[in-house]
């Protein structure tokens, strides 16, 4: 396990051999205003994380070293606004992922282009259950690897947000504004929404 300190708030990430199974926020602001970690995270990766060498969640073998790091280095990039597709690795089953429907629905996400949207509907159609547009909003509402299944791509019918934490909107103005940009535009994690810069 690590905490990443993102231009978006800390973050606990855990991976194993397989890939990231946890990325939460933390924090009472995700958006920034609290800048310390939760207490009792590591900000570091402690001595003996190499080590672990079991098959436990959340224990960093070489491999989950790996895609930490990568995960760390992609994140970084993201709010620089040089990198529109995450491929670090996914460990579904370790992250909680059990039903083929759920798997599907996120894959599905994490086909939606940067900068753009799908509606519950559609992904729902994409992933094979027409009639499964509120089961995919509650997918969306318990990711539990946001950047990786990018649920902030995902809208209602009506083209609005619905309830979706403000950091999720922050996300997709950030991509909009870097698809026309002719150089990488930061991640502005203190815009406003609605006419801020």
């Amino acid at each position: 396990m690590r905490v990443l300190d993102t231009p978006a708030g800390w973050v606990v990430v855990e991976a194993t051999a397989t890939g990231v199974s946890r990325l939460d926020q933390v924090g009472p602001d995700p958006l920034g205003a609290d800048r310390d970690p939760a207490p009792g995270f590591p900000v570091e990766p402690s001595d003996d994380d190499d080590e672990a060498g079991g098959a436990e969640p959340g224990a960093e073998t070489g491999a989950a070293a790996e895609h930490l790091d990568r995960l760390a280095s992609q994140l970084e990039a993201y709010f620089a606004g040089r990198l529109r597709a995450f491929d670090t690795p996914v460990d579904w089953v370790a992250a909680g992922v059990h039903d083929e429907f759920s798997r599907e629905a996120y894959r599905e996400i994490q086909h939606i282009p940067y900068g753009e949207t799908s509606t519950y509907g559609q992904v729902s159609v994409d992933a094979g259950r027409p009639r499964n547009a509120r089961r995919v909003g509650r997918l969306c509402t318990l990711v539990p690897v946001p950047f990786l299944i990018p649920v902030h791509r995902v809208i209602r019918a009506d083209g609005g947000m619905g309830h979706c934490p403000e950091y999720r909107l922050r996300l997709l103005d950030h991509e909009r504004r870097n698809l026309g940009a002719a150089t990488p535009v930061p991640f502005a994690g203190d815009s406003v929404r609605n006419g801020g810069p």
